[in-house]
């Protein structure tokens, strides 16, 4: 169903005055603009599909209806636009809080006239369609916001993801991101070190880049240089050097760090490690007197140090430039607004009993027998209009943070297992994402449900 609202005497009409007017955006309010979009009016479906169509004073204005999709998601904060065209229509998913949730569709018929608008905004090739591509969107009248975009051919049609990037928030606190009062005091002690290497890990998604922002911003002031090099720029950041890769020129996370070595930089960013050169390269700036951040894909902290060895770097390089590993993952927050507190559901007390490491957290936490769990209560949103019915509101990481003590740094020079070091990590007091999660879930702040979804692969 396309655009619909209430008591509507004929949806030519409505169309009429609103698609073939020019719009005023800061006259059109939120809630009207919500009922533009998620009211349904199946009564009139045909009619709207044959007036966008045939009615040239409509067809004429494609432009206007990307607009109203691209401010809706900016209204629920959506993070992604998923545009996906099936086989009699095109499906828009919006993407919150790390979920995906359909929102509404159109007519398979103007598929290609949305795409061809997406592809003019983006400064993508309106006549490209058999490869994949790549734009950004920066709308001229939405301050602050900008969109990452990218075109895919699929079977019936070509399909598009729109990232948005909105820097008009405030800068997100470390407490912000979830972390506790005990790992805000490692991550300031550690990025107050004058060089090394601080690495964020977890799979992509996981806000890796946000954690390294949020590091950035409590290191920022005016007495350092600060760059980072970054695929793509996602939020522009005050007082930072930042550099975009771009593969067309030349210029890849390696020949960019080579760069900013001879700019006198005091803290550097790099993206992500994707290979033996950038890491090696990122390994010389941190030996040399340089603050080094960067990320890398693994499924927990300890394997990012077999990551890098497998990599080719030297073992007795690795145990020098390591300061701290962070791996993490976002689940979603339960909702201020609707939250009460509930006993857990058969079907997912079920599944928590299958979770060895989960119960041996509870009991460590004072749970004393497994009956106990089946009759506490934790908090659960209950689903208002605030969260979209789904009883959550926002997200905050689940952390681990491992600090490569003398035991760790003796078996990365055996070459040892990432159980090896894990096990050994735990001996001085490490503690994993399960427990960090199970520690929230007794706060209130997030769900067992969640924890269990995040961690099953950890």
């Amino acid at each position: 169903m396309l655009f619909a609202r209430s008591k509507l005497l004929s949806a030519r009409e409505y169309l009429k005055a609103h698609f073939t007017e020019k719009v005023n955006w800061v006259q059109i309010s939120d809630s009207e603009i919500t009922s533009i979009l998620s009211e349904a009016i199946a009564d009139y479906k045909k009619e709207i599909e044959k007036l966008i169509v045939s009615d040239p004073e409509v067809s004429g204005n494609i432009a206007l209806l990307v607009d109203y999709v691209i401010r809706y998601a900016l209204k629920e904060k959506a993070s992604d636009i998923h545009i996906e065209p099936l086989r009699t229509e095109t499906l828009i998913r919006f993407r919150k809080d790390g979920m995906l949730h359909n929102v509404f569709t159109f007519p398979q018929k103007i598929h290609t006239a949305v795409i061809a608008r997406f592809k003019i905004l983006a400064n993508a090739k309106i006549d490209e369609y058999r490869r994949p591509q790549d734009g950004r969107i920066e709308p001229a009248d939405i301050p602050d916001v900008s969109l990452r975009v990218s075109f895919i051919p699929t079977l019936h049609g070509e399909k598009i993801v729109l990232r948005v990037l909105d820097d008009s928030g405030q800068t997100l606190t470390l407490n912000d991101l979830g972390f506790s009062e005990e790992q805000e005091k490692t991550l300031l002690q550690n990025i107050e070190k004058p060089f090394g290497m601080i690495v964020t890990s977890g799979p992509t998604g996981s806000g890796k880049t946000t954690t390294l922002y949020a590091l950035l911003h409590a290191l920022k002031n005016d007495s350092i240089n600060i760059s980072t090099l970054e695929d793509p720029v996602e939020y522009s950041l005050s007082g930072v050097n930042q550099m975009q890769i771009n593969p067309r020129l030349d210029i890849s996370f390696a020949t960019g760090l080579r760069a900013f070595l001879r700019q006198d930089p005091d803290v550097i960013m790099v993206g992500e490690i994707r290979d033996a050169e950038t890491m090696n390269m990122s390994a010389n700036a941190a030996m040399t007197g340089h603050m080094v951040l960067t990320t890398i894909h693994t499924n927990d902290a300890p394997s990012a140090f077999v990551r890098f060895l497998e990599m080719g770097v030297d073992d007795f390089v690795l145990t020098s430039i390591i300061n701290l590993v962070i791996a993490q993952r976002l689940v979603r927050r339960v909702c201020d607004k609707c939250t009460e507190s509930v006993p857990l559901d058969p079907i997912i007390y079920s599944k928590l009993l299958e979770r060895e490491d989960i119960i041996s957290v509870f009991k460590e936490n004072g749970v004393k027998k497994l009956e106990d769990l089946s009759t506490m209560k934790f908090s659960k949103g209950k689903g208002c209009d605030v969260c979209m019915n789904t009883g959550y509101k926002g997200r905050l990481g689940l952390y681990e943070l491992l600090l490569p003590t003398k035991n760790i740094r003796d078996l990365i020079l055996k070459h040892a297992s990432s159980e090896e070091i894990k096990e050994s990590a735990k001996k001085d007091g490490y503690k994993d994402m399960v427990s960090d999660g199970v520690t929230k879930v007794l706060a209130g702040r997030t769900t067992i449900e969640e924890v269990l979804r995040v961690t099953r692969h950890v």
